[in-house]
């Protein structure tokens, strides 16, 4: 405290210290809005990818204070890390992030199978 005010440092980037393996992610950004201030804008998320030449970042998404965000980045060969960048304005933070562990299959390859199977059916051996 410095003058009747609370002085903060800012917040830097963190290295989220986990190894994620599927695409799909929900993250969850909790941090304490002052009174009167109206804040919506989470930050931002990195997915970071390990090559011969060192870490490269693949994509960016930003997130939402309002509600858990749905986060589907593009399937890499390999696992990830994760990097998060918050607002300069966050005072404080909690982060939750979930990863899917579910089937990745879509819809179409589901039917490709389907039909793939039924093909095979009537092909004699």
């Amino acid at each position: 405290m410095q003058g009747g005010n609370n002085i903060y440092a800012k917040l830097t980037e963190i290295i989220i210290p986990v190894v994620f393996d599927k695409p799909v992610l929900n993250i969850n950004i909790i941090t304490t809005v002052p009174v009167g201030k109206v804040w919506e804008y989470g930050g931002k998320v990195r997915q970071v990818v390990s090559t011969a030449l060192g870490n490269s970042i693949t994509e960016e998404s930003p997130l939402s204070l309002v509600e858990r965000n749905l986060i589907t980045f593009s399937k890499v060969a390999g696992d990830y890390t994760l990097r998060y960048k918050p607002p300069k304005w966050f005072i404080d933070l909690t982060i939750a992030i979930y990863q899917y562990d579910g089937s990745d299959t879509s819809a179409a390859e589901i039917d490709l199978a389907r039909i793939e199977a039924k093909i095979d059916a009537l092909t004699p051996p």
